[in-house]
């Protein structure tokens, strides 16, 4: 082969590489970046109008959908485990929503095509996508013979108008996560198992709004199967109102025995938050201890060397004291804290110059949380502190009734963290979320992307929590109870969920759950 044909052949294979790679400016099918589309690439598009038709334009790699309900545009490649995104920036929207309005966008996936037709809103396939009304994030599932949007989970978010958000679903057998403006250190705002569409259209919808749509992009994904052990909620059967104590290299979980009167608390024991052993009961009710039912939410802490129960009998509160985690409690006086007045849901907390504290719930028109110092007994409360830090104020809360309870205290950086469940534990509203305050007993300030963990599809009644540090307190573990089935209160069960501070786009810091979880999680840090 001569010189002038060997180069003809090296320009040749240059140009066509050229060409693959900036194939107009619309589309680029590389392996190693899979699909990209600024929607201009017609042909592997599908346009279908919902049931109210809007003018969707295309220029300079946007798509605009202006108001309508159901339209979509649908990418022609069928896929089965894929990471797909999109840019999705709602404009302000001049046209009022009414009620039963869905005003929202996003990406549809796994879209079954023989549902796909003009004049539907709702097709067979699951929608990941933003809410600017309810101010969340969410996973639908689709059927279009009831033409009904099912809500799998939800999770709050900020969404502001004339905002870009990067929003990414990967997708491995019956596993989704989706993640919002995804970094190197984000935490999916969902992660489910869905089981009815396998495969199928990938695209985008918008309902009721002034929607820009960019930078779409597909490409295949596989989870990365990892060599770390795995824990999967539950935990434990027969569980709820958790707390957890960590002692000298023990974890001690005390807790409601739910759906039955076993006249005390139990206790358990385990060395990394994972596998626990039953050990018996703790305290128990009789001439040591006051109450005949009802025995609710044990809290435990430590001072010099013993170890104070306030629980909850007869909706009164109790302390009861021993020198050992494994107990037996006993009450040095065999009577609640206040007689005359009902409380449940106490908790316990030490702050950084040595006073204690106690937060509890108390009844008027619904459940509020107060709290108090400590007297240096730990078994009596400085009257003169009571004061009412939490009443139920965001609409969540008010679901079924007015409902703050089991409250929880963290501190960082030099502000107060009170954590707590709100809504009636049979809402599926029921979750949890917090307040922070520069003082012990307040003013707090609710956190306004409420609630940061809550029930949905696949787990209901997740709420009442307490807070526990991995093995070597690296990690920050919420500890909650969860319902066994949807359709029932009882009996509950124990689910750990990781939890952190972090920051959000902002740069404020904020709490944040990683839950509730149905998917193997890696064991808590340190664990052995």
């Amino acid at each position: 082969m001569t010189k002038i044909k060997k180069r003809r052949i090296v320009i040749i294979i240059a140009v066509l590489s050229l060409i693959i790679i900036t194939a107009g400016s619309t589309v680029a099918f590389l392996r190693s970046q899979g699909y990209r589309s600024n929607f201009q690439d017609q042909r592997n598009w599908q346009v279908y109008a919902g049931s109210e038709e809007t003018a969707a334009k295309q220029s300079q790699g946007v798509l605009q959908m202006n108001v309508g309900i159901g339209n979509k545009w649908i990418n022609q490649q069928e896929k089965t485990d894929f990471e797909a995104s999109v840019s999705v920036r709602i404009q302000t929207n001049p046209v009022s929503v009414g009620e039963g309005g869905v005003p929202d966008a996003g990406l549809l996936f796994r879209v079954q095509e023989d549902s796909l037709s003009d004049g539907t809103d709702v097709v067979d396939g699951y929608y990941f996508g933003i809410d600017l009304y309810k101010q969340q994030v969410f996973l639908k599932q689709g059927d279009r013979a009831s033409q009904n949007w099912q809500e799998i989970a939800t999770k709050q978010h900020l969404i502001e108008a004339d905002t870009d958000y990067r929003l990414t679903v990967k997708v491995a057998g019956n596993h989704i996560i989706g993640f919002v403006d995804e970094r190197k250190d984000s935490w999916p705002v969902i992660d489910v198992v869905a089981e009815d569409f396998a495969e199928g259209l990938i695209g985008v919808q918008n309902q009721q709004l002034q929607t820009a749509f960019t930078k779409f992009a597909i490409k295949g994904y596989e989870e990365s199967e990892g060599k770390a052990a795995t824990y999967q909620n539950p935990l434990l059967p027969e569980i709820a109102d958790p707390d957890v104590l960590y002692w000298e290299g023990t974890y001690y979980l005390y807790a409601t025995t739910p759906g039955t009167n076993i006249g005390g608390i139990k206790v358990y024991t385990s060395k990394d938050l994972v596998n626990w052993e039953d050990a018996g009961m703790a305290m128990t009710a009789g001439p040591d201890n006051w109450g005949t039912e009802g025995f609710w939410a044990p809290d435990l802490i430590e001072k010099d060397g013993r170890f104070y129960m306030y629980y909850t009998a007869n909706e009164h509160l109790c302390v009861s004291i021993a020198d050992n985690p494994l107990g037996p409690f006993k009450q040095e006086n065999v009577a609640p804290m206040h007689e005359d007045i009902q409380e449940i849901d106490a908790h316990a907390y030490l702050d950084d110059d040595g006073q204690y504290y106690l937060y509890f719930v108390r009844f008027n028109n619904g459940n509020l949380i107060y709290g108090a110092k400590l007297n240096d007994d730990m078994q009596t409360i400085d009257e003169e502190s009571i004061v009412e830090v939490l009443a139920p104020s965001q609409a969540w809360e008010q679901d079924m009734a007015n409902i703050n309870e089991g409250p929880y205290m963290l501190k960082h950086e030099g502000k107060y963290y009170l954590t707590y469940s709100g809504s009636h534990f049979e809402s599926p509203l029921y979750g949890a979320g917090y307040a922070v305050s520069d003082s012990p007993l307040g003013p707090f300030e609710k956190y306004t992307e409420n609630p940061i963990m809550q029930s949905n599809s696949l787990v209901h009644g997740a709420g009442h929590h307490a807070v526990a540090e991995s093995p070597d307190g690296k990690e920050l573990f919420m500890i909650y109870h969860r319902h066994q089935t949807l359709y029932n209160t009882d009996p509950r069960e124990f689910a750990i969920d990781r939890m952190r501070f972090t920051e959000n786009a902002k740069g404020e810091t904020v709490l944040q759950v990683y839950g509730p979880t149905v998917t193997p999680q890696p064991y808590p840090s340190g664990a052995k």
